[in-house]
This record gives C-alpha cells, sequence and structure tokens, in this order.
C-alpha cells in the first residue's frame, strides 16, 4: 500500500494536527504512524486524551527487531485504534528520547513493513533535520509532504531544509501544503519561490486545529469548517497521487 510522509521543516506549522486530521478524514481503514525523532507523544496525551500505549509502538517493534521477529507480522499487534472511527490505527512513537539512536538499525525494515501493510498509511516524521529524514521512509514512500506556514519565518526555515528532501526523494514525490495562506504570502508565492508544487492549502482555524493536535473540544459544525473541507481536499490529492504512483510502478491498487 501507499506511505505518506508529513513533515515541517520548523515552527510547528501543525504537521501531527493535520496528520490526525487526514487519518480521521480519509475514505478508508488507515493507519497513522508517529515517527517524530523529536519525541512527544502529543497524539497520545492529546487528541487520545491521554491513552496508555500498553507497549505499543515503535519500542515494540524495536524490541521484535532485536528477537529478529518480522516486523510485518508484527505490526498490527504494536497499533491501537485511533479513537472510534473504525479501522483507523495509530502506531505510537518514542516512548524516551534515549530510544532514538537504537532504533537507527530498524529504519529500514520499518519502511518495508508499512509498504507492505494492506491500508495507506499516513506517517509523521516530526521535523526535518540537517540530516534529512529517515532514507529507510523516503525510499518506499509514494510521496513526502512538507507543511509550512506562510510567515518568512517559516518560508526561512523552508529553505534550508526543503532542498535536503528534493535531493533525497526527488522533485516528482515531494510537495507543499501551506497552513494559514495569505499570513502574508500566498501559496502561488511560495510555489514559484520554491519551484515546488502546492499540493493543498489548509485554513488558519486554531480552534479548529486544536481538536486534531491537542484533544480541545470541538467547536460547532467542526467537520463543515473550512479546515476539515481542506483537509478532505488535500487527502483527495494524496489519495490520487498515491495510487497514481502505485500504477507507474506496477503494483496492484488495492485501495
Amino acid at each position: 500500500m501507499s506511505v505518506l510522509l508529513l513533515t515541517s521543516a520548523g515552527h510547528a506549522p501543525g504537521v501531527t494536527g493535520l496528520g490526525v486530521a487526514l487519518a480521521q478524514t480519509w475514505p478508508e481503514p488507515v493507519l497513522l504512524a508517529d515517527a517524530n525523532r523529536e519525541p512527544d507523544q502529543s497524539v497520545l496525551a492529546g487528541y487520545l486524551q491521554g491513552a496508555d500505549p500498553g507497549g505499543r509502538g515503535l519500542g515494540a517493534l524495536l524490541q521484535a527487531h532485536r528477537e529478529r521477529r518480522a516486523l510485518s507480522g508484527c505490526l498490527d499487534a504494536a497499533t491501537l485504534p485511533l479513537g472510534e472511527e473504525d479501522g483507523h490505527d495509530f502506531l505510537p512513537g518514542f516512548s524516551h528520547p534515549g530510544m532514538v539512536d537504537l532504533f537507527g538499525p530498524v529504519w529500514t525494515e520499518l519502511g518495508t513493513a508499512l509498504e507492505a501493510a494492506d491500508r495507506p498509511v499516513l506517517v509523521d516524521a516530526g521535523r526535518i533535520t540537517p540530516e534529512g529524514l529517515p532514507p529507510g521512509l523516503v525510499t518506499v514512500c509514494s510521496g513526502v509532504v512538507v507543511v509550512t506556514g506562510s510567515r518568512l519565518v517559516d518560508l526561512a526555515a523552508l529553505r534550508l531544509y526543503l532542498p535536503l528532501v528534493v535531493a533525497a526523494a526527488g522533485e516528482e514525490r515531494v510537495g507543499l501544503v501551506v497552513v494559514g495562506p495569505g499570513r502574508p504570502y500566498g501559496s502561488g508565492e511560495i510555489g514559484h519561490r520554491f519551484g515546488v508544487p502546492v499540493w493543498g492549502k489548509v485554513a488558519w482555524q486554531p480552534a479548529e486545529a486544536g481538536v486534531f493536535a491537542a484533544g480541545e473540544p470541538a467547536p460547532r459544525r467542526l467537520m463543515s469548517s473550512a479546515y476539515v473541507a481542506d483537509v478532505r481536499a488535500l487527502g483527495g490529492v494524496l489519495t490520487e497521487r498515491a495510487s497514481g504512483r502505485r500504477l507507474l510502478l506496477g503494483t496492484p491498487d488495492r485501495a
């Protein structure tokens, strides 16, 4: 199945909240994986309201790797439901900062396991580091979604880190999502400036975004808001791109 990476260059534009919102509005069962190398457990503490992972997550997969068990056979057991929507699951991230370095040899096998999953996978890869993104995830992904705000400070960080992603994934697999276009720069301006296509935009609606990012109470008419409408539109674009890449690679489209 398709693997899509969500990441940012800095300044917390809302990657995690967008990942949760995409997962919860995806038209079919989907897996959301927390692969943030700056662990914060924000989905467990926020959207899932302090849920106990019960030993599930990347730590369980690290242990399976050490025991030389295939991660593809352990993936489902390492996940938990993402809220009440049937079929939408969540793979928790690192439970301790010290696990990140230990996971280095596991990224390639994790990527292979995610690619072999029987449903689409959305990966919250957190912020791009000076070393880029984990190559094991970049290799298998259908696309890298780089989320950015439209302020000058957001674009300055984007200028520093976007070239690393483009060099690793190739121009055809990288696209921007602009959160809060027009504050002050528009999506078209940003895409033209960086020479990378804009795959979507997300309305600047902090209350609506906070539901998915931090488990805040839902405002009235959340699901008919501009924020959710933009997320649904982005999901459609990403689904089309993933399907097109599967056909290009000669992989049966099981979506």
